[in-house]
């Protein structure tokens, strides 16, 4: 599975990059259940935090369907335009104005902080990827940092949350990679963050052995755990 996360508040589900896991709406559909509000928060747009948006066709039981996407800040162009070159025709869509009709009811352009119903975001540019990617804080319980090298700058944005799920890529304690992270910076990024729990995320499709990840991890920060496709309690 790729990059998604799945929130819920009583009818409102908020979902934070819409990767490949993003189809379980489809195959669980209790997980939409008396769900009233769909707000889905990209992060980039590259296609492992995209390609799950073509399940939105099949959620229109949801009233409420949205994409918030970082357009101007990570790709210079507006969001509704680049949601629409996803999901418009050629690749799925049979106009363009089916995009936000029926898939999505409307597109946000996501340029800062944001409360989204029930649920306060916050956002920072990260710099330090093949494009700039935005990491999201959703009030005191959750940061994700994701598609980012080493970023200091990510300690004051998580500081204090219950779970900070942050990218590990490369099973070592550091890396030289100008894009992505190795497993123990992102427990350094934990333990000075003051976080309660590390869950490492967005990692290499081709690593043999995930445990490889915590072995680089737990020493700088006991309460790692390698993110798995299901609940996070």
């Amino acid at each position: 599975m790729t990059a998604c996360v799945y929130l819920r508040y009583g009818s409102e589900v908020l979902v934070l990059d819409a990767g490949s896991g993003f189809a379980r709406l489809l195959t669980e559909p209790e997980l939409l259940e008396g769900v009233e509000r769909l707000s889905v928060v990209l992060t980039h747009f590259h296609l492992d935090h995209t390609n799950g948006l073509v399940a939105l066709p099949g959620l229109s039981r949801v009233p409420v369907r949205e994409v918030w996407a970082p357009g101007l800040l990570v790709a210079g162009m507006p969001a509704a335009e680049l949601v629409r070159r996803l999901l418009g025709p050629p690749f799925l869509a049979g106009t363009v104005d089916d995009v936000e009709t029926k898939m999505a009811t409307r597109i946000h352009e996501l340029i800062g902080d944001v409360q989204i119903g029930s649920f306060s975001l916050r956002t920072r540019l990260q710099p330090h990827h093949v494009g700039p990617t935005v990491a999201l804080r959703v009030d005191d319980e959750l940061a994700y940092c994701t598609d980012t090298a080493y970023d200091e700058a990510n300690v004051a944005f998580a500081r204090g949350v219950r779970v900070l799920l942050h990218e590990a890529f490369h099973a070592a304690d550091k890396t030289d990679h100008p894009a992505h992270s190795a497993a123990g910076e992102a427990a350094r990024i934990a333990r000075a963050a003051a976080v309660e729990r590390l869950v490492l995320v967005h990692l290499n499709p081709l690593l043999e052995d995930e445990e490889e990840l915590l072995r680089f991890a737990t020493v700088v920060f006991p309460a790692s755990e390698v993110g798995r496709d299901g609940p996070l309690t």
